[in-house]
């Protein structure tokens, strides 16, 4: 019987492990591919001019992840009465998704020619931007659907057209740097939507019934306006310091406290990945009182972002230590961007370390306990950095957001064992 037990538990790990592979294959290819955009935009401009680049790049993400607020996450977690309810709400999201772009599109190519990028840098800007929120809320939606490879494709596809893009602008068509980066930027975000196929993208474009609008107002008064409060929060913890550094002491302040978290850049979108694919799964344990598997479940994505973590910290500290240059210009002082990757390494621990929970309470639907999680988080971290500008240099701004994560932490770590306070009492058997 033990031994039984045990082969099954190995069983569920082996089969659990190649999930995440697969979810994570593509997650690697597009962290690899914004690094070496990230490099080759450190390489060819100046600090300033890459300053700049990192603030418009940090935008544009915030604006994907507003829309994976607004329409991602509940496309997850629709909990309509009946089958064609939660369908109407679907075609909603979806709906309301296109408009967004749309308007992202336009107003981020305006923001883009405001800091004086060249017009065609900026058309690219502007579409990669609406793209992109097109590509990531359609992850979720194939999540959704139980279609894991349609994200993986899309992640293969959008690394390799964005970096041959990039290669024949820059190097084959002697294009301007920034005009090369963003216009394939927008050239692999296009192509990646082909993986979702023509049920995707026809709901994007087909207007959705009053019943429909009706059914999202619900999602909307039930999730996504904490969701959303939730990003803005997120926001201000973890960027805090890309928006004050820059309006306060330049664009060229910022360019080596961005260069130094390049090298933990994979991080971040792994984490993300893993959250999207995470998400849904758990969403159905929580719904079927599951408490066994859903305990492994967390247990072994911990683990996994535990690993990549300390990988990650191997490699920058093998570049910082051995080959610094290869990375980063003679223009920059290695001693603070030394600095700034210690920093670095340890908030994106404590970030990484409350993702799991965080997860679980997002599939439990508690967006309002995590969006007064994060608003403590973020006037702590906003405080924090400002006290720390103003009496010290730019690059300890870093260190100042370690004390706006650790408060997150511990408020979603109590979040979460109020979620297990509540589950029902289940049988605490697999869902297959």
């Amino acid at each position: 019987m033990a031994r039984d037990a045990l082969n099954g538990s190995g069983h569920w790990y082996r089969l659990r492990v190649r999930r995440y592979l697969i979810a994570g294959l593509g997650p690697v290819v597009l962290a690899g591919t914004h690094f070496l955009l990230s490099f080759a935009m450190l390489r060819l401009e100046t600090p300033a001019a890459f300053g700049t680049f990192t603030f418009l790049f940090v935008a544009a993400q915030f604006t994907v992840a507003l829309a994976m607020a607004l329409f991602g996450a509940p496309l997850q977690t629709i909990s309509a009465p009946s089958a064609q309810d939660r369908a109407q709400a679907g075609a909603a999201i979806l709906s309301a998704t296109g408009v967004a772009a749309a308007f992202a599109t336009l107003c981020f190519g305006l923001l883009a020619s405001a800091m004086t990028l060249p017009v065609p840098a900026a058309l690219c800007y502007g579409g990669y931007t609406g793209l992109m929120i097109l590509r990531w809320v359609g992850r979720a939606w194939a999540y959704a659907h139980d279609r894991p490879a349609a994200p993986a494709i899309s992640d293969l596809s959008y690394g390799a057209l964005t970096l041959l893009a990039f290669g024949g602008g820059a190097y084959g068509l002697r294009l301007q740097p920034e005009t090369a980066c963003y216009g394939a930027l927008a050239i692999g975000a296009a192509g990646s939507l082909v993986a979702f196929g023509a049920p995707y993208l026809s709901c994007l474009i087909v207007p959705p019934t009053r019943r429909a609008w009706r059914s999202y107002r619900e999602t909307w008064r039930s999730q996504s306006r904490w969701a959303l409060l939730g990003v803005v929060g997120s926001e201000a913890a973890a960027n805090t310091h890309v928006y004050l550094v820059t309006l306060t002491a330049g664009a060229a302040a910022m360019a080596p406290l961005a260069a130094a978290a390049l090298l933990l850049r994979p991080l971040n979108v792994v984490q993300n990945a893993l959250g999207e694919y995470e998400r849904p799964q758990m969403a159905q344990l929580v719904a079927a009182s599951a408490h066994d598997e859903l305990r492994r479940t967390m247990r072994l994505f911990f683990g996994v972002l535990m690993l990549a973590w300390l990988g990650a910290v191997v490699l920058a500290v093998g570049i910082l230590r051995f080959a610094p240059h290869l990375v980063f210009p003679v223009d920059y002082d290695l001693g603070i961007v030394s600095a700034a990757a210690v920093s670095w390494m340890s908030v994106t621990l404590l970030i990484l370390m409350q993702v799991p929970a965080n997860i679980m309470v997002q599939a439990a639907g508690g967006y309002r306990q995590l969006a007064r999680a994060v608003i403590w988080s973020s006037l702590v971290n906003v405080g924090a950095v400002a006290v720390t500008l103003a009496l010290f240099a730019p690059v300890w701004t870093i260190a100042a957001m370690a004390l706006g994560w650790l408060v997150d932490l511990a408020l979603v770590q109590r979040a979460a064992r109020q979620q297990w306070r509540n589950m029902p009492a289940g049988a605490g058997a697999a869902v297959p």
